[in-house]
């Protein structure tokens, strides 16, 4: 699948910075040949601390008819695309202290290409387990702690809980992607010169929320 025009200058390819995105960014759009596309949350298993090869995980409804183009894909071997997108904001051209200049958006995303492969019942429930995990460690820790405290409450009957998590199993299926190709476009002002960035970095910090598309100008280099 063609990935999306990405000039040189925003083209990022360094694994730590694209694996940080991808950690505090991990919902993306799943797109099939066919062109139907789910919103899902994703699980990132790489080969290595430092690769950017390995195994894309996420999970549909049973229900959902772009499973039947999944299917297919995996009995063929055809590819699938996921995107993930990033903060973005617009830049006002009134921002530049060098005038003329035109208005502009700046914004991050990483398309991910690879084959599927559909994960049995016992991989699924596995995976929604890696999930939660994985997603409750961003929580703040009062909120953990509150439902510890409820978790356990709840622990003694197990028998229902494990009725409950082979029904949710039964609901959904696991998708495993191998990473085959990864492109990390981060449109973030690098186009400019160093005092129209520092313009740029100082109209995003006067309209933005904190975690934003200034933070990542910062993050690679572009401050």
């Amino acid at each position: 699948m063609i990935p999306t025009y990405t000039p040189a200058h925003y083209s990022l390819d360094n694994p730590k910075l694209i694996r940080q995105f991808l950690q505090q960014h991990y919902f993306g759009l799943l797109l099939s040949q066919d062109l139907q596309l789910s919103a899902l949350p994703l699980w990132f298993d790489w080969d290595s601390p430092t690769a950017l090869t390995g195994t894309l995980y996420c999970h549909l409804a049973r229900q959902n008819p772009q499973l039947a183009a999944l299917q297919q894909a995996m009995q063929q071997g055809d590819s699938v695309k996921v995107v993930v997108q990033g903060p973005h904001a617009y830049v006002a051209a009134e921002c530049y202290r060098e005038q003329p200049q035109v208005a502009t958006w700046n914004y991050s995303l990483v398309e991910i290409c690879g084959t599927v492969r559909l994960l049995d019942q016992a991989s699924t429930l596995a995976l929604v387990r890696k999930q939660q995990a994985a997603a409750s460690k961003a929580l703040p820790q009062a909120v953990k702690d509150s439902f510890a405290k409820t978790a356990a409450e709840h622990q003694s009957d197990r028998a229902t809980n494990l009725a409950y998590e082979k029904q949710l199993s039964a609901a959904i299926v696991g998708i495993a992607i191998s990473i085959n190709t990864l492109n990390a476009k981060m449109k973030l002002s690098q186009n400019k010169n160093q005092a129209a960035r520092d313009d740029v970095l100082q109209f995003l910090q006067q309209t933005e929320q904190p975690q934003s598309v200034w933070q990542l100008m910062l993050a690679q280099g572009g401050g």
